[in-house]
């Protein structure tokens, strides 16, 4: 299904907290990059970088498919991507570009197959069985569950409804974490001696690996103590899934989104065709006309699409570890020495002591992006007079639901929060106001720049005035 000369993007939420929690976007986005269906794959975060108001800025594509790798249309499908895109419903123009937002992930019918494969397997990969699961066992569809937008939490009771018509249970419902019916009164919502529950969720980050454990009774604590499948409890067995969102075909639930929104926005006339120059050719231009080595944050670029980082110039390359892939590159590059996730990337702890070759410029340009996501593009931007910036008091305004408190914070404040955060702890040049800094850069450097301030540091500003948060 080649999609002419566009790109797709790939929406998540991410995770300040949580290292798993973007990956399964990153994985359906590097295998359907893997099948060249596209000319360009981007990912996008509301928790991690890029953001999703630097989106788009990492293709100069005409015509760029979003897509919500979401599991319902809810908040964050309708209210928080179609703001921080600038989008106004199923085809929008953002300047030269057309952006074609497809449905979320979550609402294609073969999601209810995957619920039912993911109930079979956990069953059969735990040594035990259900012998008739139509009289004896129940299962629970979870759910998150959210007073923000009521549509959250439909496809949860629809896919509930549609496995109960099949009767290949004896019941079938939805639970949730933070709205009724909760998954914590699992014991009490059925009668049946055997249960099963799988998690309506991309990814399995904190919610769906540590609470819903939790709150079901499994463990104390996840990090403390594991459990084994199936808990026996008081006469009755209980089986945990991973999230639904984890599994491979999710890649091609993807494309059929696509395939969908393109049969109705119908085929790129041939100007949106001619896209202009690409990131990757104007990043040639600047190494071949640079000294070498280049360098960008932490991390310096040789002839032959050469990356390492920058503590090891003066190593051989068999002393270093050779990633061989762009997913070698993202789980090495996901924690620091000590094992913890780096929710910024520009923070300046990125290990050292590896190698990695790309094979062509598309291929550097989207290494360099798992390095340091979008900073290419703010770079080009910037160097062309056009980079929006945004002051702290506009990006504060935009904050809705919990993140609304930010808005109270006052100048001192954020002075305080910038001193303590952003000085020690992010390589970036902070470009937004109040208190925007002076940009150096040498010859043959790419320098990290900071249009407005990121959502690692909005979710600070609100630990500080509200108190730590989860996720």
């Amino acid at each position: 299904m080649p999609v002419h000369d566009a790109a797709l993007l790939l929406l998540g939420h991410g995770s300040t907290l949580n290292a798993d929690s973007s990956a399964p976007t990153y994985q359906h986005a590097e295998e359907i990059r893997r099948r060249g269906l596209f000319a360009e794959v981007h990912v996008a975060f509301w928790k991690e970088e890029p953001n999703f108001r630097q989106a788009l800025r990492q293709t100069r594509r005409r015509r760029v498919y979003a897509v919500p790798n979401f599991i319902s249309s809810g908040y964050f499908t309708e209210q928080v991507i179609p703001r921080e895109l600038g989008l106004t419903g199923a085809i929008t123009q953002v300047g030269d570009q057309e952006i074609i937002y497809c449905d979320p992930v979550g609402l294609h019918p073969a999601m209810t197959e995957a619920l039912l494969q993911r109930a079979q397997g956990v069953v059969e990969k735990s040594g035990e069985t259900i012998p008739a699961p139509a009289r004896t066992a129940c299962l629970f569809i979870c759910g998150h569950g959210t007073s923000f937008n009521d549509n959250s939490t439909k496809i949860i009771h629809e896919q509930a409804a549609e496995i109960r018509r099949r009767g290949l249970y004896a019941d079938c419902q939805p639970v949730l974490m933070e709205q009724t019916p909760f998954v914590k009164d699992w014991r009490t919502l059925t009668p049946c001696p055997d249960v099963i529950v799988v998690p309506f969720f991309i990814s399995d980050g904190l919610h769906s690996f540590e609470d819903i454990p939790v709150l079901l009774g499994l463990t104390h604590n996840m990090r403390e103590k594991s459990f084994q499948n199936p808990h026996h409890e008081i006469g009755r067995r209980l089986w945990y899934a991973t999230a639904i969102g984890t599994d491979a075909f999710i890649a091609d639930v993807i494309l059929a989104q696509v395939e969908q929104a393109a049969k109705s926005a119908g085929e790129i006339s041939p100007a949106a065709e001619t896209s202009p120059a690409t990131i990757e050719v104007e990043l040639e231009q600047f190494l071949k006309c640079g000294p070498l080595p280049g360098k960008i944050g932490q991390v310096i670029l040789r002839p032959g699409f050469e990356l390492r980082h920058q503590d090891d110039a003066d190593e051989g390359p068999d002393a270093l570890q050779s990633l061989r892939s762009l997913e070698e590159l993202r789980q090495w590059i996901r924690l620091d020495s000590a094992g913890d996730f780096r929710p910024l990337r520009a923070a300046p702890n990125l290990q050292r002591g590896w190698l990695y070759r790309a094979t062509d410029w598309a291929g550097l340009h989207a290494a360099l992006d798992y390095l340091y996501p979008a900073e290419l593009a703010n770079w080009l931007l910037w160097k062309e007079g056009r980079l929006p910036l945004t002051p702290w008091r506009e990006t504060a305004e935009r904050q809705t639901g919990r993140f609304r408190i930010v808005r109270e914070m006052d100048e001192n404040a954020l002075a305080e929060l910038v001193a303590t955060n952003c000085e020690p702890g992010c390589l970036k040049r902070r470009l937004w106001s109040p208190a925007g800094q002076s940009v150096k850069s040498s010859g043959g450097e790419i320098p990290l720049l900071c249009p407005e301030a990121c959502n690692f540091l909005v979710g600070k500003a609100r630990e500080k005035l509200k108190g730590p948060e989860t996720e």
